[in-house]
């Protein structure tokens, strides 16, 4: 028997309503994941969450989460007042077991875009095991640009430098592979067809072109 943990900690700067925003999608996420009627959405958190179906005004929200049915960031979140500053504050988020690297970003790309038009976010989060299993220890990151999110896990970057044969004399990464040229994972990013790191896009290209390579049959 074993225990899985993912974990990130950090921390940004926005303003007092992008953070109201954020704070009001923390505590949906708290009624709903713990079988609760919530509250009435404000109009400006629906402004940015705009209903999927007719029959489910939070259905926008809920579709951040890998499942609607369990719309948990498996993180805690505290907001600080600037005391500099009353216009900003610094949001914190961590955990050291469940957390959620994808709807956590979708949710700052939501409520942070005047701040994310002026700077990017970032964060790291690793997984890890009670148990040394294998392949049960790894992590990665993620930047979240008003744009486009994109992320990273260190299993790609490892991969793609295994690959290459040699670290001390490897190319750019970003145009070290001509099969799969930068250019075309930058439009399947902007087409939200991945949210792959470069590094992770190219490995799983790579698999793919493998799988369909075996599965010709020889002449």
């Amino acid at each position: 028997m074993a225990d899985s943990f993912v974990q990130g900690s950090f921390a940004f700067t926005c303003s007092i309503d992008e953070a109201a925003l954020i704070e009001e999608a923390w505590q949906l996420s708290a009624d709903l994941s713990g079988g609760f009627e919530p509250g009435s959405a404000s109009p400006e958190f629906l402004a940015i969450f705009p209903a999927k179906t007719l029959d489910d005004l939070l259905s926008g929200f809920t579709s951040i989460f890998d499942d609607a049915a369990f719309p948990e960031f498996g993180a805690d979140m505290r907001v600080e007042n600037s005391a500099d500053d009353p216009a900003i504050c610094t949001v914190s988020i961590s955990s050291t077991t469940d957390f959620q690297p994808d709807p956590i970003a979708a949710l700052i790309q939501r409520c942070c875009a005047a701040s994310l038009a002026g700077s990017a976010i970032g964060f790291e989060w690793s997984f890890s095991c009670s148990r040394p299993h294998r392949d049960s220890f790894g992590g990665g990151w993620c930047a979240i640009f008003a744009d486009r999110i994109v992320h990273e896990t260190t299993r790609g970057a490892l991969s793609s430098v295994l690959e290459s044969g040699n670290l001390t004399t490897r190319a750019d990464p970003w145009s070290d592979d001509p099969d799969h040229p930068v250019e075309d994972w930058k439009i399947e990013v902007a087409n939200d067809d991945t949210r792959s790191g470069y590094l992770d896009w190219v490995v799983t290209r790579r698999f793919l072109a493998a799988e369909i390579e075996a599965s010709v049959p020889d002449a």
